[in-house]
């Protein structure tokens, strides 16, 4: 750790950037967008590995975000119960080991609010 904070030191020193803001952190644009999870845009995430890891990563974050949404939200609820399960789509494979995350946090009871029977909100589609 302190071997890590010194090469920090010296990098801030270095290139004149302050020690108590990293003014240099970049955070690309799809991570500071909100994520409105309906089912036009739950179905439209790009699960795929062609494309670039913070890309994917920023996706997968929106696709939990949605389930999340459908799960605990009133309006992700409401949604849920007027036009059906959300859609999740991608490549076999990450929808494949998606799937199986999913149901192991269903079967651990991680998926549901205390007291209630959980109901699934999404349907993983390959």
């Amino acid at each position: 750790m302190a071997a890590g904070l010194e090469k920090v030191r010296k990098f801030r020193k270095k290139t004149g950037d302050a020690f108590y803001f990293n003014w240099l952190l970049h955070i690309d644009l799809a991570f500071q967008q909100p994520f409105l999870p309906t089912h036009k845009n739950m179905s439209a995430l790009e699960l795929h590995k062609d494309q670039p890891v913070h890309l994917l990563a920023a996706n997968l974050r929106r696709a939990f975000s949605g389930i999340v949404a459908g799960n605990v939200k009133d309006e992700g609820i409401r949604t849920i119960e007027k036009h059906g399960h959300f859609e999740i789509k991608g490549d076999a494979n990450m929808m494949k080991s998606l799937d199986a995350l999913l149901t192991s946090f269903v079967e651990q009871e991680r998926m549901k609010l205390p007291g209630k029977k959980y109901t699934p909100c999404y349907r993983v589609v390959t």
